[in-house]
């Protein structure tokens, strides 16, 4: 979601975030060409957004006591510093915080914005500006099955996938690092969250907290603002609400001290809880629910079962250590598809491995053919979440075997006068740098014609012929952080080549 968020952004703090992020990967500095070539923007621009990040991080310091520094100088470049790392972080959503689109999303997702004049009048901007914010929003929401109702500035939706985008969307802003809920006592959603957590003796983090408060908070705004969760007949068979009522006396307590008149909103709370591998950390929760899924059968309790089945089959049989975890993880993953449609991110606002489509075909094309042969053999639609499902399921095996264990190896062949126990240190390092990239054999064979690659460090060690018909990567010892780099680039064309004729 991080991509289609990005989208709402005013164009000048979507550029300053790309130059903030280039600036806080190395302490050396960079220069404006450097910095022009890799945000495709020109010098004279960069420098524009240099002044810029300078005025936005002097206003930051000042509102947040902290002390970062931009440092521009002619000879060593533009650097960004700051005492604690973890500012960069906070300044990062300082940037999204007051971006005037993001500020408009924060009125129309808590139904605070009633007009395009009032608004412009109380922000001081101009009702074009606005006008073009809300087309954004609009534009961001239609990616989710959602529109923006023109007259009330209404989401307008599934109340279930209005509340799943408003949570991964405040997460993916805010990161925790504020409570955006003025409405919502901030106190009161955390002792919420306890209670829960110390009747199911879950050990949560600081982060899983915070994640399980900004989850509750919503749900509150929503509810409070007579927006309700509509039950769904399959979510009968994924929360024993009845039992638990019964035996959990607290929930009784819950929902007269927090005003919660509708089973609907617990139904779905229970859901989410259920969606989240590490609430299985425990053993009463884990239980609770695994015994109820299966005494029902549901079917994301038979899907899962039938993943476990085919996994082993299609691929390997996994580890007895792993076998819970596979399940939970898997579990979690199904039923979000069971619950929601078209969500390219989990609960938590991650989608992961993007950069999958290009190192790993093979794989990517076995997985994929995996999930629709779950579908033919289920006639379930949550296989039909492909998209999601894939990020899981590259996850969990790579927890048993690397990713490149079905890719095609590439060979390399290095002819060097260097002593054999250096040769053996540059091979060891080769490996170890691309191990979970690609699937690298060094040849014993003198002969070069067999690999795919030829590293050396004798310049005439193949006449002009040979030196253009194969492919050679000539280094200068030590090997060196550019030979990587070239290397990686060289051993990218190979497996392109070679998967192209699979």
């Amino acid at each position: 979601m991080d991509e289609d968020i990005e989208l709402l952004l005013e164009d000048q703090n979507r550029v300053i975030l790309k130059l903030v992020n280039i600036l806080v990967e190395s302490y050396h500095g960079y220069s404006t060409n450097e910095l022009s070539l890799r945000i495709n923007v020109t010098e004279r621009s960069i420098q524009r957004y240099i002044r810029q990040l300078k005025d936005l991080v002097s206003q930051y310091n000042e509102e947040k006591g902290k002390n970062l520094q931009v440092d521009f100088e002619r000879y060593n470049g533009v650097r960004l510093r700051s005492d604690s790392g973890s500012n960069f972080m906070d300044f990062k959503t300082y940037i999204w915080e007051n971006d005037a689109t993001i500020q408009i999303f924060r009125y129309v997702m808590f139904e605070e914005f009633y007009s395009v004049k009032k608004y412009s009048l109380a922000h001081f901007t101009s009702e074009s500006a606005v006008r073009r914010s809300l087309k954004k929003i609009d534009q961001f929401l239609t990616l989710y099955n959602l529109s923006l109702k023109r007259n009330t500035f209404e989401i307008v939706g599934k109340e279930k996938d209005i509340r799943i985008v408003s949570y991964i969307l405040g997460w993916v802003i805010f990161k925790g690092t504020s409570w955006p809920f003025d409405s919502i006592d901030q106190v009161k959603a955390y002792q919420a969250v306890d209670v829960f957590t110390e009747f199911f003796k879950l050990k949560l983090s600081i982060i899983q907290r915070k994640q399980m408060a900004y989850i509750l908070a919503i749900n509150w705004i929503r509810f409070r603002k007579k927006h309700f969760i509509e039950i769904e007949d399959n979510w009968l068979n994924y929360v024993d609400l009845t039992s638990l009522k019964n035996s959990l006396s607290f929930l009784t307590n819950f929902k007269e001290e927090y005003h919660i008149y509708e089973d609907s909103e617990l139904y779905f709370y229970v859901l989410l809880l259920q969606m989240k591998a590490k609430i299985f950390d425990s053993a009463e929760f884990k239980k609770r629910v695994f015994r109820y899924h299966k005494a029902r059968q549901s079917d994301v309790y038979l899907a899962t079962e039938l993943f476990m089945e085919q996994f082993s089959e299609e691929f390997m049989p996994v580890p007895k250590e792993l076998q819970e975890r596979f399940f939970i993880t898997s579990f979690c993953a199904h039923l979000f598809c069971k619950t929601f449609k078209n969500i390219k991110v989990d609960i938590d606002g991650h989608q992961n491995l993007n950069e999958l489509d290009y190192d790993y075909p093979v794989l990517k094309e076995k997985i994929y053919l995996f999930i629709k042969s779950l579908q033919e053999k289920s006639n379930d639609d949550l296989f039909l979440e492909k998209n999601f499902l894939f990020q899981k399921y590259i996850l969990l095996f790579s927890a048993i075997a690397p990713l490149n264990f079905y890719e095609p190896s590439i060979e390399i062949f290095l002819d060097s006068d260097l002593p054999l126990f250096v040769k053996k240190n540059i091979m060891t390092k080769i490996s170890d740098r691309f191990k979970h990239d690609f699937n690298i054999v060094f040849l014993d064979t003198p002969q070069p014609m067999e690999a795919d690659l030829i590293l050396t460090n004798i310049p005439n060690i193949m006449d002009e012929e040979q030196r253009f018909t194969y492919r050679i990567h000539l280094f200068d010892f030590p090997f060196k952080s550019k030979d990587f780099i070239d290397l990686e680039i060289q051993l990218r064309q190979i497996i392109q080549k070679k998967t192209a004729l699979l």
